[in-house]
C-alpha cells in the first residue's frame, strides 16, 4: 500500500463501532523505517486535528484504518512538528543524495506493510519504465544512512574505508625488523690455558 492512499481514510474505533476521524496526513520515521503516526481531522464539523501514534493502529485497510481495541479510551496526541519525522509535505520532492556525493533523485511516495506499518520501499519521482523495471526507482529503508526534512542520504556502496595514517603524509609501510647479532658460541673455546700474571695483575694475551 502507498502512503498517499492514506489521506481521506476513515479511522474506526472497533469497540464503539464509530468513526473517530479522517486521515489528513501521515508521519514517517525514516530512521526506524516505519509509519510513526497518523494525523486525523474530526469526523464531525469541529475544529482541530489530532495525532494517533502507530502503537494504537491495528491495521490499515483499503477503505479504513482500524484502531486497537483499547485505543478508543486513549486520548489522542496534539499535532506538533517533529523534525525527525517526515510528513506528506516534507517527503514530496525530498532530495536523495548518495554518500558518494552523487544525486539520486527526489522522493515521491513510499510503500508500507498495512499490518506492521514498516516501510517497504521509498519511491523516487520521475523514473522511467526501465528504471522501475530494474528497481532503480526504489530505495530500501536499510540503505538510508541519515535523513532530515531537507535531505535523505543513502548508502551507495561506492565508498571505501580509508586506512588510518601513521604519520604526516606517510604511507603505512611495514616496519623493518631490526637485525639481531647472534651471540658468539664459546662452547669450543679452550679456556684451560693459564692466564699470565705480572705484578699480581693478569696480562692481556694480545700484549
Amino acid at each position: 500500500m502507498r502512503l498517499k492512499e492514506l489521506r481521506g481514510l476513515p479511522v474506526i474505533d472497533p469497540t464503539a463501532a464509530r468513526k473517530v476521524g479522517i486521515v489528513t496526513d501521515f508521519q514517517v520515521d525514516p530512521v526506524a523505517g516505519r509509519l510513526a503516526a497518523l494525523d486525523i481531522g474530526p469526523a464531525e464539523k469541529t475544529e482541530g486535528d489530532e495525532r494517533i501514534l502507530a502503537h494504537r493502529i491495528r491495521r490499515v485497510g483499503r477503505h479504513a484504518v482500524i484502531l486497537t481495541a483499547r485505543a478508543g479510551s486513549t486520548a489522542n496526541a496534539p499535532v506538533e512538528l517533529n523534525e525527525h519525522w517526515l510528513d506528506a509535505a516534507s517527503m514530496e520532492g525530498l532530495e536523495v543524495l548518495g554518500d558518494d556525493g552523487n544525486r539520486i533523485g527526489r522522493l515521491g511516495d513510499a510503500t508500507f506493510d498495512p499490518d506492521s506499518l514498516e516501510i517497504d520501499a521509498y519511491l523516487l519521482n520521475w523514473t522511467s519504465f526501465w528504471q522501475r523495471l530494474m528497481g532503480r526507482g526504489r530505495i530500501q529503508p536499510a540503505k538510508v544512512h541519515a535523513c532530515s526534512r531537507e535531505l535523505m542520504i543513502v548508502v551507495s556502496g561506492r565508498m571505501k574505508e580509508q586506512p588510518e595514517a601513521t604519520g604526516s603524509g606517510s604511507l603505512d609501510m611495514p616496519r623493518k625488523v631490526p637485525e639481531r647479532v647472534s651471540k658468539p658460541d664459546l662452547s669450543n673455546v679452550d679456556d684451560t690455558q693459564p692466564v699470565p700474571v705480572e705484578n699480581g695483575q693478569p696480562v692481556s694475551l694480545g700484549r
